[in-house]
């Protein structure tokens, strides 16, 4: 998968300098693809015929409330113990990311992902607004909802950026269980963290409305369910103290971190670890 740190770069390239602040907008944080791209599943076919399993794959199209088509798979693995519906870093289309559902799908589940808008395969608004991705997020697990086994539960997992939608979600519908991996909690500690020599150029960041929203703390000291924080030990972006300030942050009385080894942020769920530690959050409420 792809780094933040290139679309964090474009802010620089993009913002208005007003004194010592910078205006960050949405489309200055938020990659999206220049071109809508084919929807593309042949390395995930390929890594279940290698591993010799076998798994449902449907290309998934949903229109959200503007009307734009939100494409990405449903993908069915053998006698799935959760639902998961999975919520992208920045720059991490699904064609490019095959990988990481058939890490997911080893737990086994059943995964369901969809491009934001924008990117990827699906559809592009003329103008970016975070909340309506926020309403896309819900759009996402409402569909969930109808589509997989209502008989086993259903978390959200929130990769990166991803973590906030993932966060979101949580705090407008009943999830059975929170995931929050390579978790940030402001957008301007994460660009502080992305580009530390920009960052210590300014006084201060002057955030829209809309990106200064994007703050997890306040979610999870609302949220109750069982939460589980995962983070590379080698990550620059999201290092392991926003993660532990995030845990003491949470009222969940069933909260839990795994520190991953050697990983960066980018590749938390390549590790076996970060699955077998995966396998035991599930089972605390699963079994």
């Amino acid at each position: 998968m792809m780094s933040l740190k290139n679309a964090v770069i474009s802010v620089v390239a993009s913002v208005s300098l007003i004194g010592c602040a910078i205006n960050v907008s949405p489309s200055a944080f938020f990659y999206q693809d220049t071109q809508q791209k084919n929807l593309d599943t042949t390395k995930l076919h390929a890594a279940i015929q290698k591993d010799k399993t076998s798994a449902g794959i449907t290309r998934v199209e949903v229109k959200n409330e503007a009307g734009l088509t939100l494409r990405g798979v449903a993908v069915s693995y053998p006698d799935p113990i959760v639902n998961i519906v999975f919520f992208a870093d920045n720059r991490m289309p699904v064609s490019e990311n095959n990988s990481v559902i058939h890490r997911l799908g080893k737990l086994p589940a059943n995964i369901l992902w969809l491009d934001y808008q924008g990117v990827g395969a699906s559809d592009k608004a003329k103008d970016l607004s975070i909340n309506a991705i926020k309403q896309d997020a819900l759009t996402q697990f409402d569909y969930v909802e109808s589509a997989f086994d209502a008989s086993i539960p259903t978390i959200v997992h929130g990769r990166g950026i991803g973590s906030y939608f993932a966060s979101y979600v949580a705090a407008n519908r009943k999830i059975d269980a929170l995931v929050l991996d390579g978790a940030f909690n402001n957008i301007s500690d994460l660009i502080a963290n992305m580009v530390p020599g920009f960052s210590n150029s300014f006084t201060n960041m002057k955030l829209h409305d809309e990106v200064h929203s994007m703050q997890i703390a306040p979610i999870l000291r609302h949220y109750e369910g069982p939460l589980w924080l995962v983070v590379g030990e080698e990550d620059k972006i999201t290092p392991y103290p926003i993660s532990q300030q995030l845990l003491e942050d949470a009222s969940s009385s069933e909260k839990y971190i795994s520190v991953i080894p050697g990983a960066t942020h980018n590749a938390t769920l390549k590790s076996d670890y970060a699955i077998e530690q995966y396998k035991q959050f599930l089972a605390r409420f699963t079994q």
